[in-house]
């Protein structure tokens, strides 16, 4: 296909925005050029980008960019005034963002709303640094317990859209990433490393995108990744809008599959890992429906 067709020319239409990372990872790995559209990069995701931060300050608690990032997310009454605040005194006294906020509280120099916020975040933390270094708790159970005790995931789940409901699928994925490594400094180290790589690739580039973004696109090849039941069609679809949110996921199967120009490629896994499990997986019934005469099974 390399020899054919140009980098441009080939695109990976995922169901779900999640599915995306496993490709990145191994694109950075082989060095092959890749550009995400209409969606952002796994690890430059928000959502990952505050989950990494809580890990890098539990593991690091003089990590000023990560306790920037989190100290408020969620939101816990630390408005911009007593952020300023923090950083000031943290300047003049050339000390950590969490040890000035330790000091300006023994002082009693943060306004009692802030106060009470910024402490009980403080108190989590030293929790959650006892859980990895003193109760040895692996990196992966130790991040949903970040989630679930600093309110984090409730944010997401409390909040019923697609976006949010894609944030929280992007987590489980980097929940399942994190099961790779065998403990935080590794996996902080991979992350590092994968944002640090220079990704403005020069000339062509692989294409990734949803389904759903991919509309009034064309390429000469696409790869259709992930066709399984309960993945695509998806099994929230279904079950939310029964026989309607069947023929939009039929929909969507059209949309991907006349994105080729040339060459359509349908693959699917007899097992997948999810959330700590691998689980068996049935190949999509869109599969099936597809007219014998246009495919060639592999």
């Amino acid at each position: 296909i390399k020899k054919k067709f140009s980098y441009n020319n080939i695109a990976i239409l995922v169901r779900a925005i999640f599915q995306t990372r496993e490709f990145e990872e191994r694109f950075l790995k082989i060095g092959m050029p890749y550009r995400i559209i209409g969606g952002t990069k796994f690890y430059e995701r928000a959502e990952i980008k505050d989950c990494v931060a809580y890990l890098r300050l539990i593991n690091q608690d003089k990590d000023d960019l990560a306790f920037d990032r989190i100290v408020n997310n969620p939101k816990r009454s630390i408005g911009e005034t007593s952020i300023k605040q923090i950083h000031e005194f943290s300047k003049k006294n050339s000390i950590s963002l969490e040890m000035s906020s330790k000091k300006l509280i023994e002082l009693n120099l943060i306004k009692p709303k802030t106060k009470i916020g910024l402490n009980s975040f403080l108190i989590l933390m030293q929790k959650w640094r006892n859980d990895l270094k003193i109760k040895n708790m692996n990196h992966v159970k130790l991040l949903q317990t970040v989630l679930d005790e600093s309110g984090y995931s409730a944010m997401l789940k409390n909040k019923k859209d697609l976006e949010n409901e894609n944030r929280l699928e992007n987590i489980k994925e980097l929940l399942s990433a994190m099961k790779e490594f065998d403990n935080l400094n590794s996996f902080l180290e991979h992350v590092a490393l994968a944002t640090s790589i220079d990704q403005d690739w020069e000339g062509e580039k692989v294409n990734l995108m949803t389904m759903h973004g991919s509309k009034g696109l064309e390429f000469d090849v696409v790869f259709l990744p992930g066709w399984e039941e309960g993945l695509f069609p998806h099994q929230k679809s279904i079950e939310e809008k029964g026989q309607n949110g069947l023929e939009e996921e039929r929909r969507l199967a059209y949309v991907g599959i006349t994105r080729a120009k040339k060459l359509a490629i349908i693959s699917f896994s007899m097992n997948r890992f999810y959330q700590g499990d691998w689980i068996d997986s049935m190949a999509s019934r869109f599969i099936e429906e597809l007219p014998e005469k246009n495919i060639e099974k592999n």
